[in-house]
């Protein structure tokens, strides 16, 4: 079953994704939208190159990392990021909350469906 290690490698992602908002937003007052689309590309190469060696690993044994699956894996992420995004603003304009962090964390929840049926049936088939 790979949803455990997607959902391991997604923890992983979050994490990297959640600690470098708080530091840029909450702690360095940068703008929270061009800090979470920025914040998803990194997390999104991270998360690219676990799920490419350890969650997928049996059905792309002999193949490098490819940029052309990247930009596949890319494109299911994005409309992950459009719904954190719309999530993300949704929450900060309603709710202005001081610790900005939160209102990513549940953004991020939002797109996690969407990127593991993306990645398990398009990106990693």
């Amino acid at each position: 079953m790979k949803l455990p290690q997607f959902l391991i490698v997604g923890l992983l992602g979050t994490m990297t994704n959640l600690v470098l908002f708080y530091i840029f937003v909450d702690i360095l007052f940068y703008p929270p939208i061009i800090i979470s689309v920025l914040t998803f590309l990194f997390a999104s190469i991270q998360n690219y190159l676990l799920n490419h060696f350890w969650t997928f690993k049996k059905k792309i044994d002999e193949n490098p990392p490819q940029i052309a699956n990247y930009f596949r894996f890319l494109s299911v992420s994005l409309i992950g990021l459009t719904i954190n995004l719309l999530i993300l603003w949704w929450y900060i304009n309603t709710f202005d909350p001081s610790i900005k962090v939160v209102a990513q964390a549940i953004g991020i929840a939002g797109g996690t469906t969407i990127n593991f049926l993306g990645s398990k049936y398009w990106v990693f088939k």
